[in-house]
């Protein structure tokens, strides 16, 4: 994983290097910029403020209401008065009742879909913040690429601790297996990866794969659409968004159990022989060395290179590892040491993931039952 991650830092384009390869004037291609949002009051100003300043030429942006019970809507209502919008870019559409089968996320992307304009689709969510150059930087790729699909990773804050030993693991998992460099140029699926926090779809190859239709009922539908742009035979980018985007996926202890809790067992498609191996090698690589160099002791024989140094190496190799990641995304590099108690962590949110896929869960006021 530590090779496979160097390689990935050495060869993965950021973002905002594209922007600089071509200039946009008011005959761009209309994008529409769709953002679902529930019970979003403190975050929904911080991201609308964002997209208004993009320096694209030709966007719309349209805030669906998910049924919020809090200060959404006030606030968007107050965003599309001039002093915010001068150019009229911002509608707030009010959401329609979640039917039978659907998601709620997806259900709102859908109708976001159905009523946007544009030739292009960007889908993002109402916790990120967004640089002034995001918008045009992804289209200059797409358009230098020739790609039909852009998703990103941005740069994650994770201020609180339960954040601190969680989040991260996203980028390790993501960087230290999957081969970045092959994304666009291998039409595999297996070779693909999608973040919903920011997908740009052109959209002839939304509407052909499905939308969010094709996923109404999926978990991890950003995943899911992904794959079915590679299968469809169009060209997907992963390029690095941390120079572009930031976000705060979660802000609590509990927002970060049941937000990982929802995902993991859905990203290994409910098969639970495939999340016990998983779990069960991250246990061994980064938690076991620690009970092997007990052992050593125990049994004496500390000096025993079987009982010492290879151990020690392994320990070694997760602290990089974990290191480059905090160094490349701007986290807490001292949280490098708690690597294996991110694992056990990880190991309790699995059980509780499975947990879940047979009684069902509840996210953002609504229950599911999981499809497992």
């Amino acid at each position: 994983m530590v090779v496979m991650t160097i390689l990935n830092f050495f060869t993965l384009r950021t973002l905002a290097t594209y922007g600089f390869q071509q200039r946009f004037t008011a005959d761009a291609p209309l994008v529409s910029i769709l953002v679902p949002a529930r019970n979003e009051g403190s975050n929904i100003a911080r991201c609308v403020r964002s997209l208004l300043n993009q320096d694209y030429p030709n966007y719309e942006i349209i805030v669906l209401d998910d049924f919020s019970d809090d200060a959404t809507v006030s606030i968007v209502e107050m965003l599309t008065l001039p002093a915010d919008d001068p150019q009229k870019k911002l509608t707030l559409l009010r959401g329609r009742e979640l039917p039978e089968g659907w998601f709620g996320k997806n259900w709102a992307c859908h109708q976001l879909a159905e009523a946007s304009k544009g030739q292009y689709l960007l889908f993002t969510d109402a916790d990120t913040s967004h640089n002034v150059n995001t918008l045009s930087s992804a289209m200059a790729a797409l358009f230098s690429e020739d790609g039909q699909f852009l998703s990103v990773f941005p740069l994650q804050q994770a201020i609180s601790f339960p954040e601190r030993l969680i989040v991260p693991l996203v980028q390790v998992f993501i960087y230290g297996l999957l081969p970045t460099w092959l994304v666009p140029r291998n039409p595999n699926p297996a070779f693909s990866a999608a973040n919903g926090q920011f997908m740009l779809f052109q959209g002839a190859a939304y509407d052909f794969i499905g939308g969010h239709q094709a996923v109404k009922g999926v978990v991890l539908e950003d995943v899911v659409l992904g794959r079915r742009v590679k299968q469809a035979g169009f060209r997907q980018l992963l390029p690095d968004g941390r120079d572009s985007i930031s976000c705060r996926m979660y802000r609590s202890a509990g927002e970060v159990w049941r937000g990982f809790s929802k995902n993991l067992f859905a990203f290994f498609n409910f098969n639970l022989l495939w999340l016990a191996l998983f779990v069960l090698a991250n246990v061994l690589a980064y938690v076991g060395p620690y009970f092997w160099l007990l052992a050593g002791w125990l049994t004496q024989q500390p000096a025993d290179p079987v009982w010492l140094w290879l151990p020690l190496t392994q320990i070694g190799l997760g602290i990089l590892l974990r290191a480059l990641i905090a160094l490349r995304f701007s986290f807490n590099i001292l949280d490098s040491l708690l690597h294996p108690f991110s694992v056990v962590y990880m190991a309790a949110i699995a059980f509780n993931s499975v947990r879940w896929s047979r009684k069902g869960t509840e996210w953002k006021g609504r229950k599911y039952r999981m499809n497992s």
